[in-house]
């Protein structure tokens, strides 16, 4: 799957303009209940503003309703270190998230134009989806070996049962791979000659 199946557009985003005061961000950010949001000028990523920030250099003012009154400026926007585009692939937006603590990931057209974002609860949404957390699955371990794969599709096929989606991720353990299936029809007979064939199931 790819950014553009899960990311939220532009038009339909909480924005912070560069033209704000401090006193409209903060309502935002209190309306919203978000820790932090994109800041644009004229449809242009400046960057992010973080409402803990906000309100640490609020505390610091001596005039803090002249301050409130005040313009954003540069140093409450923090730069994005890290994009993506529509067309790139769900997985290593994922992986940007894991290994950069990110809030959110800035989406870019192909001229590279702000687009939208990408938010932890699309990437995990889109993984609880792929990997089946749902009652109607399957979940079998088989050996990583020639002719593995081929005995459980053999089993659907004999009982001809479609196979709605199937994953399969390495156990880490004993050279095994867990595969996780959802049938699209006869869940319990299905296991059950699972089962016969000598393939291990989850219980």
């Amino acid at each position: 799957m790819k950014i553009k199946s899960i990311y939220v557009p532009l038009e339909d985003l909480t924005l912070v303009k560069a033209t704000d005061s401090v006193q409209e961000v903060l309502n935002r950010f209190e309306e919203t209940g978000i820790f932090s949001l994109p800041v644009v000028q004229e449809n242009e990523l400046k960057g992010t503003i973080y409402k803990e920030k906000l309100y640490r250099i609020l505390v610091e003012q001596e005039d803090k309703e002249a301050y409130l009154a005040k313009t954003i400026d540069a140093s409450l926007i923090v730069k994005n270190q890290r994009s993506t585009t529509l067309e790139a692939p769900v997985e290593r937006a994922a992986k940007e998230f894991v290994d950069n603590q990110l809030t959110f990931i800035p989406v870019e057209k192909e001229d590279g134009t702000f687009a939208g974002i990408v938010t932890h609860k699309a990437i995990f949404e889109y993984l609880v989806d792929l990997f089946g957390i749902t009652d109607d699955k399957i979940v079998v371990y088989i050996e990583n070996m020639s002719g593995q794969l081929a005995k459980v599709l053999e089993v659907f096929k004999k009982l001809n049962v479609n196979i709605k989606k199937i994953v399969a991720e390495d156990a880490k353990v004993l050279n095994l791979y867990r595969l996780i299936i959802e049938p699209d029809k006869d869940l319990d007979k299905v296991r059950r000659e699972l089962k016969n064939a000598g393939i291990r199931i989850e219980e």
